[in-house]
């Protein structure tokens, strides 16, 4: 029961695969992607509207032609943009929704049973970005059209046909959402792993700088400055080579522990190579100063008795709006780690600070 638990209350993968796609260029072929699957999704109401099936009612036919619109309208939207996670959920359950009540609308019980089979589509896409709680909406009205499907199928030909029709679509639109679901959630794990220092938990390099770029895109009205802070532990090859790495690592945890409690919350950190630490902060000033000076004091009262170097510089947070935003940020740590060599070449444990970048 806890793991079942523990799978309804897993949360939307929306944001995250859309940021997975996104850093990797993916974004625009998965939007070619789906607006080829809404098309061929129209295959079955546009047969339907061209069919001189004298079968048909009024309300079937209108069923096929809203249902066709919506596929073309659809594919237009995806071939324009990437929807937004709301219009996403949105266009992913109205179209549940729709394909449930073509199939029912349908004169002919084997056709109404085979459009149930679409449902898996749906599935399969509420899997990969969406919540358990919306899948399991798309399993429920799959069993649902499929059982009032094989009802009508009883009617006109026999129980085995009915039940096998049932089977046959239940377990494609139950076994296709649960499988997807699986693997984008092994690879929704496998890309936070890629992102993060296996010992501190802290972001690596790469996760850093994909963060801070997504972040600076949207900032808040309050948000004006980006400051940059490079932390390097002074004299660290000296704790490892006396006390042995298992006391480094130690050092490493608790560095990076002390900066998860200094940093702002809207701050990131992340662990930028041996160690060296990379602080990221958003804020409505130029005032990185302090934050550095504090971060250097906070480190020599660790009980490991070590101490710090700490390089900083900032730059007004317009510059992040433009396409180099990775350009400006690599400049950021570059003028930051020049200012923390300063600190390191002038004894240690203080902080030295970059002119402003600006420009």
């Amino acid at each position: 029961m806890s793991r079942l638990h523990s799978w309804w209350q897993q949360p939307a993968q929306f944001d995250s695969m859309t940021a997975f796609l996104r850093q990797r260029e993916l974004l625009r072929p998965a939007q070619r992607i789906m607006a080829a699957v809404a098309v061929f999704s129209a295959f079955a109401p546009w047969s339907m509207l061209i069919s001189q099936r004298e079968a048909q009612t009024v309300v079937s036919l209108a069923a096929s032609a809203v249902i066709s619109a919506f596929t073309l309208l659809l594919a237009v939207f995806f071939l324009i943009r990437w929807p937004s996670r709301r219009q996403s959920a949105a266009l992913a359950l109205t179209g549940t929704v729709s394909i449930a009540a073509w199939s029912l609308m349908q004169p002919w019980p084997a056709i109404a049973a085979l459009g149930c089979t679409a449902l898996a589509v749906t599935g399969a896409y509420l899997a990969v970005f969406h919540s358990t709680k919306a899948l399991t909406f798309n399993f429920a009205v799959a069993i649902g059209t499929a059982a009032v499907a094989a009802h009508r199928l009883a009617e006109v030909a026999d129980m085995t046909t009915a039940v096998m029709s049932f089977w046959l679509v239940c377990f494609p639109n139950i076994a296709v959402g649960l499988g997807i679901w699986g693997l984008a959630h092994a690879m929704g794990i496998y890309a936070q792993r890629a992102e993060q220092d296996p010992l501190t938990g802290l972001l690596n390099r790469r996760g850093f700088i994909d963060t801070i770029a997504r972040s600076s895109a949207k900032p808040t009205p309050d948000q004006t400055h980006l400051a940059m802070l490079m932390v390097d532990i002074d004299d660290f090859k000296r704790i490892n080579d006396t006390h042995g790495h298992a006391v480094g690592d130690q050092v490493l945890l608790a560095v990076a522990d002390l900066l998860r409690e200094h940093t702002p919350s809207a701050g990131v950190i992340c662990r930028s190579g041996g160690e060296e630490f990379l602080i990221a902060v958003h804020s409505g000033a130029a005032d990185h100063e302090s934050l550095a000076a504090q971060l250097c004091a906070a480190i020599a009262q660790l009980p490991h008795r070590i101490t710090a170097s700490v390089g900083a510089t900032t730059t007004e947070l317009h510059r992040m709006r433009g396409s180099d935003r990775s350009g400006v940020l690599e400049q950021l740590v570059a003028a930051a780690d020049a200012a923390m060599y300063a600190a390191k070449r002038s004894g240690g444990n203080q902080a030295r600070y970059a002119p402003a970048l600006s420009g």
